[in-house]
Parts: C-alpha cells; structure tokens; sequence
C-alpha cells in the first residue's frame, strides 16, 4: 500500500506541474503579490511615519549667571524646547528670564522663580508652559535633596568647611538628577496616527508581515482547495470509478490523493517561508516546531475542505471557479488581507468559524508575538479538528462517487 501511496503523490505532483506555467501561481505570483500587498499596506498604514516632536526655540535671559543655570539649560533642552541664551528677549517669541540669586537661593533652599514670557494667541504656549515646569521642578527637586544632604552630612561632621559642603552637594545635586534622568517608573506617551494608537500599532503584524503570512494563506489555500478540481475532474472523466475497480483500495485511492494536494501544499509554503525571509525580512524562523504544526493543521483543515467541495460541484469549470472564489474568500473574511485587529469585536467573534482565521492568528502570533509551541496550540487544535469534520464529511459524501 505504501508504495500505491508514493505513486499516486508523484503521479499528482507530476501532472500538476506539467506546463511551466503552474510555477507561475505556484511561487512567482504568491511572492510578488507579497510584495505589492506588503509596499500597500505600508503606505496605508504609514508604518513608516514617526510620531512628530513638537519642537521650538525658547530664549533664556541669565541674570543669574550661576552654576545652576547650566543644568536648568540642559534640562529644558531634555525637553522638546531649544534653549538660546541671549542678551535680551526678542518680541513674538517664547521667553525666560532667570533673576539673580537663583543659584544661590536653590542651594540654600530656598524659593526661587522664573519668568516665563509666553504668546496667549500660540497653541503652542501651554506644551512650553508645561516642558518649562517640569525642567524647574527637576532642577529645584534635585538641589532641595542637596541641601537637606548637606545639612544631614554637617550634623554628622562628614563635611568641615565650605568646600567641603558645595563637593558634598554637587555630589547630590547630579546624582539626583541623573536618577531624574533615568526615573524607575516612567509613563507610556499614546500617540494617534491614522486613527491606530501606537499601542494597537505595537500588538500588530509589520506590513511585511502581514503580507507575507497574508498571501501564504491565500495562495496555499488555492493549491490545498484544489483537491476539489482533482477529485472533480477525474470523477467526471470516469477515472475516478475506474480506479475505483482496482486492485488498489478506496483509502489507498483517496489518501494517495489528499497526500499529494497536501505535499503539494506544504511545499508552496516552505518555499513561500524562506521567501519571506530571504526577500522581505520576515522572522518566520523563530520558533520552528511552531510553525510547522500551525501549517500542517491548516494544510490539513484546507485539504479536508477541498474534498468536501469536490462532492458538491458538478463541473470542472464549476470546480475551478468555486476554488479560487473560495480561497479568496476566506483569506479575506480571515484577515489574511488586513489585520483582523482593526476590525470590530463583533466581526472577529463572527469569524471564527474559518480555519483561515484560525491560521492568520497563529501566524500573527508566530511573528509579532514571538509565541511559541504551547501558545499556538489551541489554533492548532481548533485547526485539526476543522481537517477532521471536513474529512469526515468528505468521505461520506464520497460514497456518491461510485
């Protein structure tokens, strides 16, 4: 029986690439829609584009003349201003005056201020108000803790003399404000972009991959569902029930089949992975063993699928139009052409009844989540067991065959 099986796959995979044109749908056009679909989405979703920073010049005043103002300075400049000393203020510009005594007063700690000359009319006027707080909140922060050091260090006559005391605090002062720099719990800035925030963005497939594993499922499921055309064609040709006079018997006959498609399959997408890679820098081979048992179910689940469609159409015509239409069909409604992600709550419950679907999540897992064996194996499974009501179904229906 084993060798019937070889023959039957190599006589399958022999007439499936008899004209040199079957290369052409089997890998040329799969990469280079990958390639189209992947620039499309790029330029749809401007995955590109950064979040623009709000930048714009503020010029300072010192009156002070300090060692503070140095690091007042550096601090606005850590923020979205461009900080300018200059001697006077110009007029129709954002503004800082920094009063003498300003050095003095913060490592004394004592109170101190600033004049912060805004434009009412600016939208910009309350983001520069804002940046202007936070880089005086740091600076005073940090000498407060400098001097309460000091203090600290005096009573515990860990400090003699004056030079002493200002090492002491320059010491604080810049490691308070390195840590101010590097803070232990930070916030997460949620830009929109096209109506995407960027935290949506960062749970989403690359344009590349969702291209990639896009086109995969699309095409592979042309190839797998084909198994229709196959079982179709023979039946209405009368090969099918001469061969069903054979020697051989009918899951020889079937299987050999179904074994043939799925190779067939499984190939297309080896040779589609690797592309992806090599071609579009596609991480598909992170996890291995994952990706392999995520293909292999959906192989089987479309297969299944094929068969069972073979029982239903009535012509080979029929037969080719019901594969491609339904190959595209359920890449579409499955994600494979945009991330499912985007779509309402109630569309990706309605959805899961394709295997598609199924296999997009997976792969969107495989590569954006870097999930492993253990995450993807309830698609897998949900998978697997689309593959046996199919071909379970298909059997059945197959008894018409005879």
């Amino acid at each position: 029986m084993f060798r019937k099986l070889i023959a039957l796959i190599r006589l399958e995979i022999i007439l499936e690439f008899a004209y040199p044109i079957s290369l052409l749908f089997f890998l040329v056009l799969p990469l280079t829609f990958t390639a189209a679909v992947g620039a499309g989405l790029e330029g749809m979703t401007g995955e590109n584009d950064e979040p623009q920073e709000f930048r714009t010049r503020i010029y300072v005043v010192d009156y002070d003349g300090g060692p503070l103002v140095e690091n007042l300075l550096d601090a606005l400049a850590e923020t979205n201003l461009v900080p300018e000393v200059v001697e006077s203020l110009p007029e129709n510009a954002f503004g800082l005056e920094v009063p003498d005594g300003f050095s003095q007063n913060l490592m004394a700690g004592q109170q101190t201020h600033v004049n912060l000359h805004i434009l009412p009319a600016a939208t910009a006027s309350q983001a520069v108000d804002q940046y202007v707080r936070g880089a005086i909140s740091r600076i005073g922060a940090a000498a407060l803790i400098a001097d309460q050091g000091v203090s600290q260090a005096r009573d515990a006559n860990l400090v003699d003399d004056v030079e002493e005391a200002q090492e002491f605090f320059n010491h604080v002062f810049n490691t308070s404000l390195q840590v101010a720099e590097d803070p232990p719990a930070e916030g997460i800035v949620i830009w929109s972009g096209n109506g995407v925030d960027e935290v949506l963005r960062q749970n989403q497939p690359t344009a590349a991959d969702q291209a990639s594993a896009g086109q995969i499922v699309t095409w592979v499921q042309i190839t797998l569902l084909g198994a229709a055309e196959v079982f179709a064609s023979e039946r209405l040709g009368g090969t099918m029930h001469r061969l069903l006079v054979t020697p051989a018997s009918r899951a020889t006959l079937i299987g050999g089949k179904l074994l043939a498609r799925l190779t067939l399959g499984l190939v297309q997408m080896a040779l589609l992975f690797i592309g992806g890679i090599l071609l579009f820098g596609v991480n598909w081979g992170r996890n291995p063993l994952a990706l392999i048992a995520v293909s292999l179910a959906f192989a089987m689940a479309t297969v299944g699928l094929g068969m069972l469609v073979a029982t239903f159409v009535r012509t080979r015509g029929q037969a080719g139009s019901v594969v491609v239409g339904l190959a595209m069909g359920l890449a579409a409604l499955g994600g494979a052409w945009y991330p499912l992600e985007i779509t309402p709550r109630l569309y990706q419950q309605v959805v899961q009844i394709l295997p598609s679907t199924w296999a997009m999540r997976a792969y969107t897992d495989l590569l954006v989540r870097g999930a492993g064996l253990m995450e993807v194996l309830p698609a897998v499974g949900v998978l697997v067991l689309f593959a046996l009501v199919f071909t379970t179904l298909g059997i059945v229906r197959f008894q018409s065959y005879e």
